[in-house]
């Protein structure tokens, strides 16, 4: 599941660009390999968790046992020591050979202080880009060039009870004023429409995510996230009928009383039978399953879909909030050639098959799905290549964007602001990150 934590990318920024630093300095971007694959790799990545942790150590010594002369050093921890460990790296100029990266402006930073090295020749037309989703290259590619290497792909989309929907003459809504229509009758059968928890603010900036997509059109909304937009920004109408969609959900949708609870706690009354829908990553399928504590009235009962189009709005018509999580070469590390052939490794097709088996998540290649054990799988692949993938707020926005616009959310959530107020505040937001961003 993604962290609570909204992503520090203004920290980050002030450490790559701070003018007391010493100078960045690049290595070529050389990426033949003289002979055998040998010599030393540092990799840091944020999966210390022991359900992810061993699926890394185990990839690690497969490399090794492959290429004898090769030993890796592998550093795993926590979401937010992760952050705070890359900013100090990212500062001192001493950044690993390989290092993990969200999507969107955080991995942006690190390309646009040239401390992720160009893998555009490796990636670009290339067979080994190919197998990758398109949307996941998208992900780690700015300004035309690649900087990342794409893992794994997680999706929002709404989960339901196929039992509760049946009791109350639901199908599949097509729109997403069928899907108002759909909580109506749900509501009326007596069970919650959708389980919605907004304790740590990010469920919200999910939702969001989408109906901006939906709203506004691709390159306003983009030139907006980037801070690009100057006093401009933010003043699309779509951006307001965002936050009026939050809200309708939040009327029709939502249990009666406060949001405030956690995604967990809303999560259990899905689970059992409290309520019929909740708006779940794909990440997330693992914990609907038996094994992952749902029970078995439940487990075997359920499926999904996307959030519905929005009929005559302005953005993408098939947006899906998500991202993909990645890895990046040091853009002066003295082993680039040693680090892509151990990435070329990490995403061979056979490792992105074991990838979906054991840990459960969708892999960033192609057609890998099927190796899942876990029910969805597959056609959360097709969803997401069938669809055009929204990166989450918290990742593709400067953060003096993103935490008025999580508060302005949440305002909304609770009725102490208007959707038209609460815009207000997210565009003071946008005139701080043009007025005092730093850009590398």
């Amino acid at each position: 599941m993604r962290p609570a934590a909204v992503i520090s990318v203004c920290l980050l920024t002030l450490l790559l660009t701070a003018c007391d630093q010493a100078p960045i300095r690049t290595t070529p971007n050389d990426f033949t390999l003289s002979g055998r694959p040998s010599g030393h790799l540092t990799v840091l990545e944020k999966w210390a968790d022991p359900e992810y942790a061993p699926y890394f150590k185990e990839a690690v010594r497969a490399y090794e046992k492959r290429n004898p002369g090769v030993t890796i050093e592998l550093q795993a921890v926590g979401d937010q020591p992760y952050k705070d460990r890359i900013a100090v790296l990212a500062a001192a100029r001493k950044l690993p050979d390989i290092y993990f990266s969200w999507p969107g402006r955080y991995a942006g930073k690190f390309a646009d202080g040239r401390m992720a090295a160009d893998l555009s020749s490796q990636l670009k037309n290339t067979a080994w880009g190919r197998s990758f989703e398109p949307e996941a290259l998208d992900a780690f590619t700015f300004r035309g060039r690649v900087h990342g290497v794409p893992l794994d792909m997680d999706a929002k989309v709404l989960v339901y009870h196929k039992k509760i929907f049946a009791e109350a003459g639901v199908r599949e809504p097509r729109t997403f004023p069928a899907l108002l229509t759909a909580c109506d009758r749900i509501k009326k059968a007596g069970y919650v429409p959708i389980a919605f928890g907004n304790q740590y603010g990010w469920p919200a900036g999910h939702l969001l995510t989408q109906f901006n997509a939906m709203e506004v059109p691709p390159a306003v909304l983009a030139r907006d996230y980037a801070g690009r937009g100057g006093k401009d920004a933010f003043r699309h109408p779509g951006y307001v009928r965002a936050l009026e969609d939050l809200r309708r959900l939040r009327q029709r949708c939502f249990a009666p009383g406060g949001t405030s609870m956690s995604h967990e706690a809303a999560q259990a009354r899905l689970l059992y039978g409290k309520a019929a829908m909740q708006y779940v990553e794909t990440l997330e399928f693992s914990y609907l399953s038996e094994a992952g504590g749902a029970p078995k009235s439940f487990a075997h009962h359920w499926d999904f879909f996307a959030l519905p189009a929005i009929p005559g709005a302005a953005g993408s018509p098939r947006a899906l909030a998500g991202g993909t999580d990645g890895l990046m070469v040091s853009g002066n590390s003295p082993h680039k050639a040693l680090a892509v052939d151990f990435l070329r490794f990490l995403t061979s097709r056979p490792r992105a098959r074991t990838l979906v088996h054991d840990l459960g998540w969708l892999s960033s290649v192609k057609g890998t799905a099927d190796a899942g054990t876990l029910r969805g799988l597959p056609k959360a692949q097709r969803t997401i290549a069938g669809h055009d993938m929204a990166v989450w707020l918290d990742t593709a926005a400067d953060d003096k964007i993103v935490n008025p616009y999580l508060s302005a959310a949440e305002s909304v959530l609770s009725g102490r602001m208007t959707p038209q107020r609460a815009i207000v505040e997210v565009r003071r937001g946008a005139e701080k990150a043009r007025r005092f961003g730093v850009r590398p």
